[in-house]
């Protein structure tokens, strides 16, 4: 087959040639973007998840269609260090620029520009200079306290984007990283802005461990929220993402070949991708069959070894890569009780908990209830099988 015309695309956030399985977290998100921007209080989004299920492809989705129905999306992904303050401010920097081509009440605009030139200048963040010429709001985003100044910078935002009859949408990636004076900050503003009746909003994205983050902040803040988890596609669902793209472009596949390929990948969504990509790539003539699907595999796995899981594996000590590789022990990908986990390293579960914090941070591992851990990424429990020799198979 054409190797040029091959339609999926396994990567990080690519859109793929089939959407499937998601259109209730559509249909949801846009009404609250829309809902918003006709100044009506609504509770924002989050979409949870391990990592490869598909999250950043639906935030850039849903910021698209915001874009396209005339509101302005602020698109964002945190880092986990200073710099992911400095990209949220930039962005919204250039949200404040079109809402400066937009309104006719240029008063709004240059207070808010004002505030976050202060807040810009107070927290010495480097973003090159905020745009306009610009006189300081004395008294707003300098006061040194991030929750305050923040919620002011995005309040002063939202209230010239009502002036201009829009609404400004916050997609954020990764929110687990972000700092706990800025979620407050967020949190705040949001809860203002619905109470005022202002044209702004939150869709987030990232790990099960946003919704703890969250609830931290205030103690009105979880209630503020829809929480949905993206998880592995359905087999119905996995059918449309994988094998209506091959008919599309005029080659068929047999029933045991999708079936092959569903097994392998467990239903998610980039694992599917990169099946359905070696698949085209190496596969010789239509229909697809299942020994096409079974002699491709192993390239399948090795590639997903090398690209997907051993990319985060490398970014461990060698002592956080034993944690690991205790919570892989048997045959299943569920979260493991961290006493267990130390029983097999020979330790104690309390000498094991800055261990454990760690990989949390580095966002390798997070807690889905009192006393236990889970994997971030789908399936690596049959990895840290497969680097110890165990197995040789893709599916849990």
């Amino acid at each position: 087959m054409d190797r040029i015309r091959n339609p999926f695309t396994p990567g990080a956030g690519y859109l793929p040639p089939e959407l499937a399985g998601r259109n209730q977290i559509i249909d949801d998100g846009n009404v609250v973007a829309m809902r918003t921007k006709l100044q009506r209080a609504e509770r924002g989004l989050m979409l949870i998840g391990q990592r490869g299920v598909g999250k950043t492809v639906l935030l850039k989705y849903l910021s698209e269609r915001a874009r396209e129905n005339g509101i302005i999306p602020v698109i964002a992904e945190i880092k986990n260090d200073k710099s992911d303050l400095e990209e949220l401010v930039l962005k919204l920097r250039e949200a404040l620029c079109i809402l400066d081509f937009k309104c006719k009440m240029k008063a709004c605009i240059q207070e808010a520009f004002s505030v976050l030139a202060n807040f810009v200048k107070k927290f010495s963040l480097n973003i090159g200079d905020v745009g306009v010429s610009i006189e300081p709001h004395r008294g707003f985003g300098e006061s040194g306290n991030m929750e305050l100044d923040l919620s002011q910078v995005l309040l002063s935002s939202a209230r010239a984007a009502k002036a201009a009859s829009t609404a400004i949408g916050l997609y954020i990636d990764e929110l687990q990283n972000l700092n706990e004076d800025a979620m407050r900050g967020v949190v705040v503003a949001l809860h203002r802005s619905a109470q005022e009746l202002l044209p702004l909003y939150l869709i987030g994205s990232g790990l099960p461990t946003i919704r703890t983050l969250i609830g931290k902040s205030k103690t009105y803040a979880e209630r503020m929220f829809v929480y949905e988890t993206i998880g592995a596609l359905d087999e119905d669902a996995s059918w449309a993402a994988i094998v209506k793209p091959f008919e599309d472009n005029g080659v068929s596949v047999e029933d045991a070949a999708f079936s092959e390929m569903f097994k392998a990948s467990a239903g998610y969504p980039f694992f599917l991708q990169e099946c359905g990509y070696q698949v085209w790539q190496h596969a010789e003539r239509s229909p697809i069959l299942a020994n096409d699907v079974i002699s491709i595999l192993p390239r399948v796995i090795e590639n997903l070894d090398r690209s997907f899981f051993e990319v985060r594996f490398d970014r461990v000590s060698a002592v956080e890569k034993k944690f690991l590789m205790a919570m892989a022990d048997g045959e299943s990908e569920k979260p493991q009780a961290i006493v267990d986990v130390a029983k097999r390293m020979g330790r104690s579960a309390n000498s094991l908990s800055m261990m454990r914090r760690s990989l949390i941070k580095k966002g390798m591992i997070y807690s889905p209830s009192l006393g236990m851990v889970a994997y971030t990424v789908p399936m690596f429990g049959a990895y840290m099988r497969r680097m110890s020799g165990s197995v040789a198979v893709m599916a849990p």
